[in-house]
C-alpha cells in the first residue's frame, strides 16, 4: 500500500464500522476536509478498516481499469451520504426515511452468495461466498454494519461530537455512556482549554470592573 496517501490520517473514533466510514468527512481547522479524495484513499479506507486485506489493496490500485474504479469509488461516496443521512436522523431522533432503507438495501442485494463452512488451525468456521466479483463485495460490509446498527443497535447511543464545529459521530460503548467527545485528543481537551480559558477571562473582567468601581 502506499505509505503517504493523505495529509490528514484517517480517524477510527466511531467504534462502529459504518460510523467510522462517515467520519472519513471532517473539519480540520475549520475547514470541511474530504478524506476519500479518490479511488485509492478508499482502498487505503478500506485495508485499514480490515474489510480489504492489504493484497486486494494492492491489487486493486495497481491492476483494476479506470472504469471499475471508479464505479466503486462513487458507491462509496453515495453510500456513505446516506449513512451520513441515517447518523443525523438518528442523532435528531427523526424516523430513518423510506429513501435511507432502500439505499442500504440496494448495496446489500449486490452481493448474492451463500454461508460455506470451513475447518481451519482446529476449528470450524463460517464464510461467505459470493458470486459477484470484488467491486460489489468491498461495501456491502459497510452496508451490513448499518443494517446491524438499526436492527440490533442501541440508537440512543449513537451521538455527534459535542463540540458545534466537529461533524464526527461514534457509538457510546463506555460504562456509564457519558461520553461526549469524538476523542479527548481531538475535541476533548481543546474545548475544556477554551472553557477554562473563557472561565478566567470572566474572573478576570469581573475583578477589574470591581476595581474600577472601588476607585470611584
Amino acid at each position: 500500500m502506499k505509505k503517504e496517501r493523505s495529509r490528514q490520517p484517517f480517524l477510527f473514533v466511531g467504534n462502529h464500522l459504518c460510523l467510522d466510514f462517515i467520519n472519513t468527512q471532517m473539519i480540520v481547522r475549520g475547514m470541511a476536509m474530504d478524506l476519500l479524495k479518490g479511488f485509492d484513499d478508499l482502498m487505503t479506507w478500506l485495508v485499514h478498516a480490515k474489510i480489504a486485506d492489504a493484497c486486494e489493496g494492492k491489487e486493486a490500485m495497481n491492476s483494476w481499469k479506470e472504469k471499475k474504479r471508479e464505479h466503486l469509488f462513487n458507491e462509496a461516496v453515495a453510500l456513505r451520504r446516506t449513512l451520513r443521512s441515517m447518523a443525523e436522523h438518528i442523532v435528531a431522533h427523526k424516523p430513518i426515511p423510506g429513501s435511507t432503507v432502500t439505499a442500504i438495501n440496494r448495496v446489500l442485494s449486490q452481493c448474492p452468495g451463500y454461508p460455506q463452512l470451513g475447518y481451519t488451525n482446529g476449528h470450524f468456521e463460517r464464510r461467505f461466498h459470493s458470486e459477484v466479483e470484488k467491486t460489489s463485495r468491498l461495501l456491502t460490509p459497510l452496508a451490513e454494519a448499518a443494517g446491524d446498527l438499526l436492527c440490533s443497535g442501541d440508537l440512543s447511543l449513537v451521538k455527534k461530537c459535542r463540540n458545534s464545529a466537529c461533524i464526527l459521530y461514534f457509538y457510546d460503548a463506555t460504562k456509564n455512556h457519558a461520553r461526549t467527545w469524538c476523542s479527548m485528543q481531538l475535541c476533548g481537551n481543546r474545548m475544556k482549554v477554551a472553557a477554562h480559558y473563557q472561565k478566567k477571562r470572566k474572573v478576570k473582567n469581573k475583578h477589574g470592573r470591581s476595581r474600577g468601581a472601588h476607585r470611584n
